[in-house]
């Protein structure tokens, strides 16, 4: 039995695989544990896990929400300094043989690399579509992922996967799913999509057994950085004339917040696995996790993305392999959103692009491969 530490910080399509992978440890009889801000204790201990707070770089966290989280997550999470000094401390007072490291958390990796312990890189989406090398969100953090690294007497990057490459490095994806397949680095081992044990929602929908109309899945992020609201009500007003039967999962938006056009089901989360597999259509913020459930269930998806992280690359991606539609997330309009979700309800071929798609998911070994790979690094006992 080894014992496995996993370094997270609070974003959204991040902790689920995370909690996936972790439960495949414990259910093989490893000692499991979790250590990132005191915002998510509640989340981890719910499951079962020992949660640790980052103290240093927690203290940073901002009591309220601030009006925008973009410029202060490099500084708090991505590149932060005070990983440097909790990474350390926390290895002292709690031993792991290995650490498991959110792929984000680049203050973490330093630190990790600096230890020498055994660590793995856990990256919860497309690498290709997360982080390309000279993509915009590599240039935002490159300087200031370098400025940490330097703090810890790691050499500097020329690109942010070289973070990742000292290490193994788990996707949490399928390479139909990466924009950038035939061009990454052999370190990198898809898995395929994982999603956290979870009982059966009980939601229980509001129209009658018999209804007909076929149902739409609208699935939006739970991450605290973009304010969804307008994606939820331009999304709910593409069907206000009844035809489908509608259910939107608001994720951070409140469903009071929102104007209910005809008889929509509005509510804040249903596991995607009670509702995916009986949709015609997903329409998507396209996070990784949303996508990959749709996808998982030869569902196309409409994706309005928001302008930063993979949303964008995997809108496009799946668009350009005819598994969706996609619109600019800021400014679609109701119209188009309904336009979009006719065209790959009707069109068959959308259908067919998806289900490749699902074909390779359900090839992916998942979770239980994942924990193969991570336990192969403990440390041999004398």
């Amino acid at each position: 039995m080894a014992r496995f530490l996993f370094l997270t910080w609070p974003g959204a399509g991040n902790q689920v695989p995370e909690t996936g992978v972790a439960g495949a440890l414990r259910a093989a009889g490893h000692e499991v544990a979790f250590a990132g801000y005191a915002t998510q204790a509640d989340r981890f201990t719910a499951l079962g896990f020992p949660f640790h707070v980052l103290r240093v770089a927690d203290g940073r966290w901002p009591a309220q929400p601030p009006d925008d989280w973009m410029p202060i997550l490099p500084d708090l999470v991505w590149a932060c300094g005070g990983h440097l000094d909790d990474v350390p401390r926390l290895l002292a007072e709690e031993p792991v043989d290995v650490l498991v490291v959110d792929c984000l958390m680049f203050g973490a990796l330093a630190a990790a690399e600096r230890a020498g312990i055994p660590a793995a890189v856990l990256v919860h989406s497309a690498p290709g579509a997360l982080l390309p090398p000279s993509g915009p969100f590599e240039q935002l953090l490159l300087p200031a992922v370098n400025a940490v690294r330097a703090n810890g007497d790691r050499t500097r990057l020329d690109r942010l996967w070289d973070a990742w490459t000292p290490f193994p490095t788990l996707c949490t994806s399928v390479r139909e799913l990466d924009p950038l397949d035939g061009r990454l680095p052999p370190e990198f081992a898809f898995v395929g999509p994982v999603d956290e044990p979870s009982d059966p929602s009980g939601w229980t929908p509001p129209w009658p057994p018999e209804d007909p109309r076929p149902l739409v899945v609208a699935s939006f992020s739970t991450g605290a950085a973009w304010d969804q609201t307008s994606r939820v009500q331009a999304t709910l007003d593409a069907f206000a004339d009844r035809h489908y039967r509608v259910l939107v999962t608001t994720g951070t938006v409140d469903p009071r917040r929102v104007r209910v056009s005809g008889d929509a089901a509005v509510v804040p989360f249903v596991p995607h696995a009670d509702v995916v597999p009986g949709a015609v259509a997903v329409v998507t913020h396209a996070g990784h996790g949303t996508v990959a459930a749709a996808m998982r269930h030869g569902v196309p998806v409409v994706a309005l993305p928001n302008p930063a992280a993979d949303q964008p690359a995997l809108a496009a991606h799946l668009a350009q392999r005819g598994a969706g539609i996609a619109l600019d997330g800021e400014r679609a309009t109701p119209a188009e959103i309904r336009t979009a979700v006719d065209t790959v309800v009707r069109d068959r071929s959308f259908r067919d692009a998806a289900a490749a798609i699902a074909t390779a998911i359900a090839a992916a070994p998942g979770a239980a491969r994942a924990a193969g790979l991570l336990t192969e690094l403990q440390p041999a006992r004398p």
